[in-house]
């Protein structure tokens, strides 16, 4: 199932007033998250940063629990708000 993820964080909390050493240590942890996910079995197909502390995320998951066992384990502190989502085709087609 697909699921579309919105990240929110708070200045405070972005990984860009980290200190360089700090920020070092969040992006090769950041760079792991992959691994991570397929151990998981979730494919994260895209991850990406907006503006106004905000990122967005396309992923599949079998299910929600390993999906927010996935993105607690990050570690910013953020919201997130997960919605299953479809192809258009296929959403289409349901009716």
């Amino acid at each position: 199932m697909l699921f579309h993820v919105t990240m929110t964080h708070s200045p405070k909390n972005c990984p860009a007033q980290l200190s360089p050493t700090e920020q070092k240590k969040f992006f090769t942890k950041a760079e792991k998250m992959q691994q991570v996910a397929k151990g998981m079995k979730i494919n994260v197909h895209f991850m990406l940063a907006g503006v106004g502390h905000t990122m967005y995320a396309l992923v599949e998951a079998d299910s929600f629990d390993s999906l927010n066992m996935f993105f607690t384990g990050m570690e910013i502190k953020q919201d997130y708000q997960i919605e299953p989502v479809g192809k258009v085709q296929d959403v289409i087609a349901a009716f």
